[in-house]
């Protein structure tokens, strides 16, 4: 299986939130021909350099460079009825209608860019390799101030810390006794660096899955502790070096009905945007009656039935059979589902001997 940190890199964050779309570069132009001295012969060069270098002056010619942020894309500058320059979304909603919001424009296009991620605008991604060939010149720091936010960002991917994290004082605190010099980005950088690490990895990812032969789906639908729901996809197949490669494409809001052909749409969707139509041979499911025909409509992809579901299933209806006495389980357990009567039970447990007191396994109806 495939390391997840080679699928944990973030892109080159070379735009800052909070930069400007004017950048002035200030450029030499050294003159070629220099004045001659009353009495002198003029002096010659050995190179160009030299000559740059004798004959530039402290007056410098700039010229301005207009570098067009990517969110101009989605956004229109305009004056309101107060006059005041203002950022106007342009990005289309599901039922037709253009989003409403709108921001303040004074040259920064941080609150641009976060606001075109919300509507799943991903930043334009960048090749870390091949712009680091393009300056062979500049010496690459090993631990310089990019590296280091990149380590960060691996860590709070790899272990699903909050955003609020850099904020928490203690964080700081421990940053900064161990490394003073490194500078905490703050949370709209990372979601930034976040919204371009997503974008690398998905190229990444859509070119490995190119690399497979055929490919096994499974999904599932289920419900958040919100009672939203959601449903995943998985990918898996055997590599060349007859590895299994196990990936997750998707876990995508799902929003009620959940109907055969809304599940159907769904799926088609994310093998389209996957580009794995081609090789998908079956797909892994419970034995849902909407997820069943949802498969039935996908013609040239094979349901297998879920061993683990299917397994729980028969146990249920063997545990009819017994109903009378998985009843009576299921109320001993919730009689010592209370604080008193757990402890009541501890002591009685150490009380007879036992080294280690023993909890009672909990009643889960889907396992």
């Amino acid at each position: 299986m495939t390391d997840n940190n080679d699928y944990i890199l973030p892109l080159s964050d070379s735009q800052n939130e909070n930069s400007s779309d004017e950048v002035i570069e200030i450029v030499q132009r050294p003159k070629l021909s220099a004045k001659k001295k009353k009495g002198h012969p003029p002096k010659t060069y050995s190179s160009i350099d030299e000559l740059a270098t004798q004959t530039s002056t402290p007056s410098e010619e700039t010229t301005t460079k207009s570098k067009v942020s990517w969110v101009w894309n989605h956004f229109i500058k305009k004056h309101n009825e107060k006059g005041e320059l203002r950022a106007y979304c342009q990005f289309e909603m599901e039922n037709g209608e253009k989003c409403t919001k709108n921001y303040k424009y004074s040259g920064s296009t941080g609150n641009l860019s976060l606001h075109a991620i919300k509507h799943g605008i991903n930043p334009p991604t960048e090749n870390l390799t091949s712009e680091i060939k393009s300056n062979p010149i500049q010496p690459i720091q090993k631990h310089g101030q990019k590296e280091k936010e990149e380590a960060m960002l691996r860590w709070m991917l790899l272990t699903t810390q909050p955003l609020s994290t850099v904020t928490q004082k203690a964080y700081i605190e421990y940053i900064n006794f161990i490394d003073p010099e490194f500078i905490i980005p703050g949370e709209k950088k990372i979601r930034m660096m976040i919204a371009r690490s997503y974008g690398y990895n998905k190229d990444k990812l859509t070119q490995l899955l190119k690399t497979a032969q055929s490919i096994s789906l499974t999904t599932d639908l289920w419900s958040s502790r919100s009672k939203h729901g959601y449903l995943g996809l998985t990918a898996t197949w055997i590599n060349q070096n007859f590895e299994i490669m196990n990936v997750l494409l998707e876990i995508s809001y799902f929003p009620a009905p959940h109907t055969a052909k809304a599940i159907a749409d769904t799926i088609k969707n994310m093998i389209q945007k996957w580009e794995i139509e081609d090789r998908v041979i079956t797909i892994t499911t419970d034995n849902g009656a909407n997820i069943v025909a949802a498969i039935r409509e996908l013609t040239s992809i094979k349901r297998l039935s879920c061993a683990a579901h299917t397994l729980q299933l028969a146990i249920g209806k063997g545990l009819k059979l017994v109903e009378v006495l998985t009843t009576r389980t299921k109320q001993l357990i919730n009689f010592f589902s209370t604080q008193k009567q757990v402890e009541r039970l501890i002591k009685v447990q150490k009380d007879i001997g036992y080294e280690e007191p023993l909890h009672l396994i909990q009643d889960i109806s889907t396992r």
